[in-house]
């Protein structure tokens, strides 16, 4: 499950360049949507959901410009008598050049209600995020503002795959 990850953090490492690296706040949140790949997760969560991420930057790897993070993400959504919520902790890392891709393990909690017949299903297990990004505005002392699309890999819960891809606006302090 895990290895679309791995295999990206290997890439980021092979793609990496001696150019300097900018300046990115440590302190960095996303706000989107979520619009989940499966017909069931769209049906019982809406073709739409909220996405909250926020980050906190560890270190800069020196003379790579990459980033690594401690992150948080959250989703959630309703439609048609049921709901879908899920949110994660992690860890991950991204370059940290004007335009970035990065990629991000996460242990995520996804609780599936399928309304009052089914009922409500609750799991725990690790899933994972792959992004690119754009930096459009970018001010001395790291202050920034861009747009991110981030691929979310996300544990199935009770035959519930909401996984999906995540349209967000993406600021730093």
């Amino acid at each position: 499950m895990l290895r679309p990850t791995f295999a990206c953090l290997g890439l980021l490492a092979v793609l990496a360049t001696a150019q300097p690296a900018l300046a990115d706040g440590a302190l960095f949140a996303t706000l989107g949507e979520s619009v989940p790949f499966a017909g069931s997760a769209r049906q019982i969560g809406g073709t739409a959901q909220i996405n909250v991420g926020v980050g906190l930057d560890l270190n800069n790897l020196k003379p790579l410009p990459l980033r690594n993070s401690v992150l948080f993400d959250y989703a959630t959504g309703s439609a048609n008598g049921g709901s879908i919520t899920n949110w994660g902790v992690g860890f991950g890392t991204r370059l940290s050049t004007p335009t970035y891709i990065g990629a991000a393990a996460f242990l995520y909690n996804v609780n599936v209600n399928q309304g009052s017949v089914i009922g409500s299903h609750n799991a725990t297990s690790f899933g994972s995020n792959i992004y690119v990004g754009q930096r459009f505005i970018s001010v001395p002392g790291g202050l920034s503002v861009g747009a991110q699309i981030t691929y979310r890999q996300l544990p199935v819960v009770n035959g519930i795959d909401s996984s999906g891809i995540s349209f967000a606006v993406r600021g730093s302090l």
